[in-house]
Protein backbone atom coordinates (compact mmCIF):
# COMPACT_ATOMS: atom_id res chain seq x y z
CA UNK A 1 0.00 0.00 0.00
CA UNK A 2 1.15 3.34 -1.13
CA UNK A 3 1.35 5.78 2.60
CA UNK A 4 1.87 9.43 1.67
CA UNK A 5 1.64 10.63 5.40
CA UNK A 6 1.16 8.83 9.06
CA UNK A 7 -1.03 10.29 11.71
CA UNK A 8 -0.19 8.86 15.75
CA UNK A 9 -2.11 8.53 18.61
CA UNK A 10 -0.05 9.33 21.99
CA UNK A 11 -1.11 7.14 25.06
CA UNK A 12 -0.51 3.79 24.33
CA UNK A 13 0.94 4.23 20.90
CA UNK A 14 3.81 6.19 20.91
CA UNK A 15 4.08 7.18 24.96
CA UNK A 16 3.51 4.26 27.44
CA UNK A 17 1.34 6.26 29.01
CA UNK A 18 -2.30 4.54 29.88
CA UNK A 19 -1.15 4.52 33.48
CA UNK A 20 -1.82 8.22 33.57
CA UNK A 21 -5.61 7.74 32.60
CA UNK A 22 -6.02 4.78 34.75
CA UNK A 23 -5.16 7.05 37.73
CA UNK A 24 -5.73 10.63 37.60
CA UNK A 25 -9.47 10.30 37.30
CA UNK A 26 -9.42 8.33 40.51
CA UNK A 27 -7.31 10.62 42.53
CA UNK A 28 -9.18 13.58 41.50
CA UNK A 29 -12.36 11.82 42.98
CA UNK A 30 -10.54 11.28 46.04
CA UNK A 31 -9.34 14.66 46.08
CA UNK A 32 -13.06 16.14 46.38
CA UNK A 33 -14.70 13.20 48.37
CA UNK A 34 -15.63 10.68 46.23
CA UNK A 35 -14.86 6.51 46.00
CA UNK A 36 -14.73 5.84 42.28
CA UNK A 37 -14.88 2.05 41.22
CA UNK A 38 -11.55 0.54 40.25
CA UNK A 39 -12.70 0.55 36.78
CA UNK A 40 -13.34 4.44 36.50
CA UNK A 41 -10.85 4.94 33.58
CA UNK A 42 -12.85 2.49 31.51
CA UNK A 43 -15.65 4.05 32.29
CA UNK A 44 -14.76 7.56 30.79
CA UNK A 45 -12.64 6.04 28.02
CA UNK A 46 -14.56 7.83 25.06
CA UNK A 47 -15.45 10.77 26.83
CA UNK A 48 -14.05 13.91 26.11
CA UNK A 49 -12.17 15.99 29.02
CA UNK A 50 -14.83 18.03 29.90
CA UNK A 51 -17.65 15.68 29.50
CA UNK A 52 -15.63 13.13 31.83
CA UNK A 53 -15.33 15.79 34.50
CA UNK A 54 -19.07 16.64 34.34
CA UNK A 55 -19.85 12.87 34.61
CA UNK A 56 -17.40 12.49 37.25
CA UNK A 57 -19.00 15.29 39.42
CA UNK A 58 -22.32 14.22 39.12
CA UNK A 59 -22.22 10.53 39.38
CA UNK A 60 -19.40 10.79 42.92
CA UNK A 61 -21.39 14.20 44.07
CA UNK A 62 -17.88 16.10 44.40
CA UNK A 63 -17.76 19.36 45.99
CA UNK A 64 -16.37 20.91 42.92
CA UNK A 65 -16.70 22.33 39.97
CA UNK A 66 -16.19 20.95 35.85
CA UNK A 67 -13.31 23.52 35.80
CA UNK A 68 -11.45 22.67 38.84
CA UNK A 69 -11.80 18.93 37.68
CA UNK A 70 -10.82 19.59 34.66
CA UNK A 71 -8.16 21.87 35.47
CA UNK A 72 -6.73 19.01 38.17
CA UNK A 73 -6.62 16.19 35.55
CA UNK A 74 -4.35 18.88 33.29
CA UNK A 75 -2.08 19.86 36.06
CA UNK A 76 -1.62 15.73 36.81
CA UNK A 77 -0.84 14.99 33.81
CA UNK A 78 0.95 17.23 32.23
CA UNK A 79 3.70 16.97 35.02
CA UNK A 80 3.41 13.27 33.79
CA UNK A 81 4.09 13.89 30.33
CA UNK A 82 7.22 16.74 31.06
CA UNK A 83 8.54 14.38 33.32
CA UNK A 84 8.25 11.01 33.27
CA UNK A 85 6.04 9.92 30.55
CA UNK A 86 8.11 6.79 28.43
CA UNK A 87 8.27 5.96 24.65
CA UNK A 88 6.62 2.59 23.34
CA UNK A 89 9.13 0.61 22.10
CA UNK A 90 10.27 1.02 18.45
CA UNK A 91 8.64 4.32 18.22
CA UNK A 92 12.13 5.75 17.56
CA UNK A 93 13.00 3.48 15.08
CA UNK A 94 9.75 3.99 13.38
CA UNK A 95 9.80 7.45 13.04
CA UNK A 96 13.10 7.56 11.45
CA UNK A 97 12.37 4.91 8.67
CA UNK A 98 9.53 7.50 8.12
CA UNK A 99 11.94 10.79 7.87
CA UNK A 100 13.88 8.40 5.76
CA UNK A 101 11.27 7.85 3.27
CA UNK A 102 9.82 11.35 3.52
CA UNK A 103 6.24 10.63 4.96
CA UNK A 104 5.16 13.73 6.98
CA UNK A 105 3.70 12.81 10.39
CA UNK A 106 1.63 14.09 13.00
CA UNK A 107 -0.28 13.35 16.24
CA UNK A 108 -3.69 13.16 16.95
CA UNK A 109 -4.29 12.94 20.76
CA UNK A 110 -7.14 13.13 23.41
CA UNK A 111 -4.43 15.37 25.62
CA UNK A 112 -3.73 18.62 24.75
CA UNK A 113 -1.34 19.81 21.73
CA UNK A 114 1.22 21.52 24.14
CA UNK A 115 0.78 18.50 26.40
CA UNK A 116 2.10 15.86 23.57
CA UNK A 117 5.19 18.39 22.43
CA UNK A 118 6.61 18.53 25.64
CA UNK A 119 6.48 14.62 25.82
CA UNK A 120 7.71 14.24 22.12
CA UNK A 121 10.82 16.74 23.38
CA UNK A 122 11.80 15.20 26.35
CA UNK A 123 12.27 12.15 24.42
CA UNK A 124 14.05 13.51 21.32
CA UNK A 125 11.20 12.69 18.63
CA UNK A 126 9.23 16.14 18.19
CA UNK A 127 11.66 16.35 15.37
CA UNK A 128 9.63 14.12 13.38
CA UNK A 129 6.51 15.61 13.71
CA UNK A 130 4.77 18.56 11.74
CA UNK A 131 1.99 19.27 14.59
CA UNK A 132 -0.13 17.79 17.29
CA UNK A 133 -4.18 18.04 16.73
CA UNK A 134 -5.93 17.28 20.37
CA UNK A 135 -9.29 16.44 20.86
CA UNK A 136 -10.09 19.31 22.62
CA UNK A 137 -10.39 21.30 19.57
CA UNK A 138 -11.87 18.88 16.92
CA UNK A 139 -13.82 16.34 19.51
CA UNK A 140 -13.40 12.81 20.88
CA UNK A 141 -12.40 9.94 18.65
CA UNK A 142 -15.82 8.36 18.28
CA UNK A 143 -16.11 11.11 15.51
CA UNK A 144 -13.38 10.83 12.82
CA UNK A 145 -12.97 14.83 12.40
CA UNK A 146 -9.28 15.17 14.42
CA UNK A 147 -8.20 12.70 11.78
CA UNK A 148 -9.48 14.69 9.05
CA UNK A 149 -8.31 17.87 10.53
CA UNK A 150 -4.73 15.71 10.47
CA UNK A 151 -4.83 14.88 6.89
CA UNK A 152 -6.13 17.79 5.89
CA UNK A 153 -2.95 19.31 7.39
CA UNK A 154 -0.36 16.77 6.25
CA UNK A 155 -1.88 17.30 2.58
CA UNK A 156 -2.33 13.66 2.33
CA UNK A 157 -5.40 12.23 0.69
CA UNK A 158 -7.20 9.84 3.25
CA UNK A 159 -7.04 6.25 1.85
CA UNK A 160 -3.37 7.03 1.80
CA UNK A 161 -2.75 8.21 5.57
CA UNK A 162 -2.03 5.80 7.69
CA UNK A 163 -3.40 6.30 11.14
CA UNK A 164 -1.56 4.46 14.10
CA UNK A 165 -3.80 3.66 17.15
CA UNK A 166 -4.36 0.97 20.43
CA UNK A 167 -7.50 2.09 21.27
CA UNK A 168 -10.60 -0.04 19.40
CA UNK A 169 -12.82 2.87 19.07
CA UNK A 170 -10.96 5.38 17.94
CA UNK A 171 -9.06 2.94 15.46
CA UNK A 172 -13.12 1.57 14.33
CA UNK A 173 -13.48 5.55 13.37
CA UNK A 174 -10.53 6.04 11.75
CA UNK A 175 -11.35 2.94 9.55
CA UNK A 176 -14.66 3.71 8.68
CA UNK A 177 -13.90 6.92 7.71
CA UNK A 178 -11.28 5.23 5.15
CA UNK A 179 -7.92 5.54 6.61
CA UNK A 180 -5.98 2.65 6.72
CA UNK A 181 -5.15 1.73 10.53
CA UNK A 182 -2.15 -0.09 12.03
CA UNK A 183 -3.63 -1.26 15.05
CA UNK A 184 -0.92 -1.27 18.24
CA UNK A 185 -0.68 -3.35 20.77
CA UNK A 186 -1.10 -1.94 24.42
CA UNK A 187 -1.51 -4.25 27.30
CA UNK A 188 -4.27 -1.56 28.73
CA UNK A 189 -6.75 -3.31 26.25
CA UNK A 190 -5.67 -6.56 26.06
CA UNK A 191 -9.27 -7.66 26.06
CA UNK A 192 -9.61 -5.51 22.80
CA UNK A 193 -6.66 -6.76 20.64
CA UNK A 194 -8.43 -9.75 18.73
CA UNK A 195 -11.13 -7.10 17.67
CA UNK A 196 -8.47 -4.13 16.75
CA UNK A 197 -6.57 -7.19 14.94
CA UNK A 198 -9.27 -8.06 12.81
CA UNK A 199 -10.86 -4.27 11.31
CA UNK A 200 -6.90 -2.93 11.15
CA UNK A 201 -4.81 -3.18 7.70
CA UNK A 202 -1.98 -3.59 9.79
CA UNK A 203 -1.44 -5.22 13.49
CA UNK A 204 2.13 -4.76 15.27
CA UNK A 205 3.01 -5.85 18.99
CA UNK A 206 6.05 -2.58 18.51
CA UNK A 207 5.69 -0.13 16.30
CA UNK A 208 9.19 -1.39 14.37
CA UNK A 209 7.20 -4.48 13.42
CA UNK A 210 5.11 -1.99 10.90
CA UNK A 211 5.79 -2.35 7.30
CA UNK A 212 3.70 -0.77 4.80
CA UNK A 213 4.87 -2.98 1.86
Amino acid sequence: MNIRGAVFDLDGTLTDSMYIWNEAPKALVRRYGGEPPENLAQEIKKMGRREASIYMREKFCLDCSVEELMDGINALVTEEYRCRVPMKPGADRLLARLAAEGIPCCIATASESAQAQAAMERLGLWKYFRFAVSCIQYGGKTEPDIYLEAARRLGTDIGETAVFEDALHAARTARKAGFPVCGVYDASAEEDQPQLRALSTWYVRTLSDWNSR
